[in-house]
């Protein structure tokens, strides 16, 4: 009895000093243990106070750890599963842009294969190719030039073929097309070719220009009648110095019996027209020499009419080397002295 007074004289100052224990009151329990204190949640521990078997002072119960423990680890799980996502959203994109880049080489390298591919058939065969002239449209089909040219089409790849375009040159005029080849991108517009003009729309091409193609084929000409021409002069010379006599009568460029009855040469007689390279110089030291122009015409020469002199000095012999949209590259070669 006296221990239950000297609890409630505790409890009553212990109440009057921190006002309220809380969430309820501390109270003396009859259990079945015993009889014993218990505290108020929070109050911690009780000093001089014992249990009534003695022993430690009576302290508060403590919350369980296992709770806390649990929402930490589901913490924990749910932070690793976003890290994860991140990580794997970060690879995939690196892939992607990997994949994407991957293709593009792949193309690139597609598309300059086929570019000299196209590059090699168009130099082959630009004589037939444009020899329809200015506006002309291409003789054989996109697809057909692919073939031609053993360009296996990828990736949806077109080719554009322009109708022919011709501009002035230093003799006649040089006519030539231009080719597309493209792959149409995945995200834009497909490409057109309007009014000659090449319209990507994303695509990836690549061009080929045929008048760089015309153009080196077309001075090669220049170049090739210039050389026939320095030859014939030559010629002239050397026969007219190897004779007995000096007679600047005679025309070396021509044989003997020739229209104008002045000839001495080695070469072929024309007979008032025109005969090939091959065919004058048949029988002479230019016999063998290269006898068609770049497109693959023959060269021909005229030594008995037209613009060629065979009835007085200075005599003279023309040259001509056809272009395939029509018109010729000519060169008038006059005795060198």
């Amino acid at each position: 009895m006296w221990i239950k007074q000297q609890l409630s004289k505790r409890l009553a100052a212990g109440r009057r000093a921190a006002g309220s224990c809380g969430r309820q009151p501390c109270r003396w329990q009859d259990g079945f243990a015993g009889k014993g204190f218990v505290p108020c949640e929070g109050a911690g521990v009780l000093h001089g106070f014992r249990s009534p078997q003695g022993g430690a002072p009576l302290q508060e119960v403590a919350p369980q750890p296992g709770a806390e423990a649990g929402v930490a680890a589901i913490l924990y799980v749910l932070v690793l599963m976003i890290f994860l996502a991140a990580v794997v959203s970060v690879i995939s994109a690196r892939l992607d842009d990997f994949s994407h880049q991957r293709l593009k080489q792949t193309q690139t390298i597609w598309l300059d294969h086929a570019q000299q591919q196209l590059q090699g058939w168009y130099a082959q065969n630009a004589a037939w190719l444009d020899a329809g002239g200015n506006g002309s449209a291409p003789p054989i089909s996109a697809s057909g030039i692919l073939s031609a040219a053993g360009v296996q089409p990828l990736w949806n790849a077109q080719l554009f073929v322009s109708d022919a375009t011709c501009q002035s040159a230093a003799q006649g005029s040089l006519c030539y097309r231009s080719l597309w080849l493209a792959i149409p991108s995945m995200a834009g517009t497909a490409p057109t070719l309007q009014n000659g003009v090449f319209v990507p729309n994303g695509a990836r091409y690549v061009s080929v220009s045929g008048q760089a193609i015309e153009t080196r084929l077309y001075n090669a000409a220049l170049h090739q009648v210039k050389r026939m021409g320095t030859l014939l002069e030559s010629g002239f010379a050397a026969s007219e110095s190897s004779g007995a006599l000096h007679n600047d009568d005679l025309d070396w460029f021509a044989p003997e019996g020739c229209t104008n009855g002045n000839g001495d040469g080695p070469f072929a007689c024309s007979n008032g027209g025109w005969i090939s390279w091959a065919d004058y110089t048949q029988g002479s030291g230019l016999a063998g020499t290269q006898n068609k122009n770049p497109w693959g015409y023959a060269v021909e020469v005229n030594n008995s009419g037209g613009e060629a002199s065979d009835t007085a000095t200075p005599y003279s012999v023309e040259l001509s080397s056809p272009l395939p949209w029509g018109g010729a590259i000519t060169s008038l070669v006059a005795q060198p002295f």
